[in-house]
This record gives C-alpha cells, structure tokens and sequence, in this order.
C-alpha cells in the first residue's frame, strides 16, 4: 500500500482520523518516518520526562507528569496540600497499565508528600487499584490514606491563578 507514513487520500473519515492518529499526514506524504511512540508501550525511563505544575496559590492544586518521548503522559498525580490547617487530598492518581508496577506511583506520591511531614493525607473515592495501592503506601510510608476526600476552607477557594509547569528530575524510586 506504499509508504505507511502517508495516509490514504480521499479516505472516510474514519479512515483519515486513524491515519492522523498513526501520524500518516496527507498534507505532507514525504514526511519523515514517524519515531516509536507510547502505542508501542515502552517502559524506558532513559527517554521519560518529568513536569510539575506548582499550586497557584497557598492550597491550590499541583501536578506532577511523567511523560513519554511522544509527550504521552503515561503517569499523572493531582493533589492539593495546606500549610494552615496541614491537610492533604490525593485529588487524582493515574498510572498507565504498562507503566504499572514500576514504582511511579508511589514515587509521585513521595515528591507530593515531601515538606508535608505531619499532614493528614486523604484521598478521594478509589479504583480498585487503588485500594490496593494506598493501603501498601501507607505502610511503605507511615501515612495513612483514608478516602474520605476531606477539604479545608483554602482547598476550596476559587480563583486560583494557574502556574506554569516546569521541567523536574525524576522522582527518586
């Protein structure tokens, strides 16, 4: 069928839209051959980049990524800590299955975690990885994880400004 970066002209859409997925561009049929990607599900953490997203005011939301050569954020934690009433809330955890088992979890975890000694941690409703995940943390860390998602008064104010992410090492293992 010729080149397998370019895609089928005058195709369906659906057609089309996969090819676009697949990086076959039409518009450009002597395009480069398009590099691996996270389709190809490699856990390589040589090639991973790592970004976090700072609160954007004293109990707002953070964020820290990691993600794939093809920017394909293959691990993500969303979390809020305050200083004031030390309170901390697990807003969101997601590890991709074939990065699953590695340890970023709990390495997104320990960075949320770290200046945060003495917190009480909670978490919101779990998947049932999680509820697997959070009770082997707590023990790996001696904080506990209770999912009953609670929020002072900072974690909810609104109008929070957002801040830029920025480039950070990995988190340790």
């Amino acid at each position: 069928m010729g080149d397998s970066n370019t895609a089928r002209p005058g195709g369906s859409l659906w057609a089309r839209l996969v090819d676009a997925f697949h990086g076959r561009d039409a518009a450009a049929p002597s395009a480069s051959p398009v590099a691996p990607n996270s389709l190809e599900w490699k856990v390589d953490p040589d090639t991973e980049t790592w970004w976090h997203l700072p609160p954007g005011g004293p109990a707002g939301m953070q964020e820290i990524r990691g993600c794939a050569p093809d920017e394909y954020d293959f691990a993500r934690l969303v979390w809020q800590a305050c200083e004031v009433c030390r309170l901390g809330l697990i807003v969101k955890i997601r590890v991709t299955e074939p990065w699953q088992r590695h340890g970023y979890g709990s390495r997104m975890v320990r960075f949320a975690l770290r200046g945060h000694g003495g917190y009480r941690w909670t978490t919101t409703p779990q998947s049932e990885d999680a509820q697997a995940f959070f009770p082997a943390l707590a023990k790996a860390t001696g904080v506990a994880f209770p999912r009953q998602a609670e929020r002072c008064e900072h974690m909810r104010a609104r109008g929070l400004r957002r801040s830029q992410p920025h480039r950070i090492e990995p988190p340790p293992a």
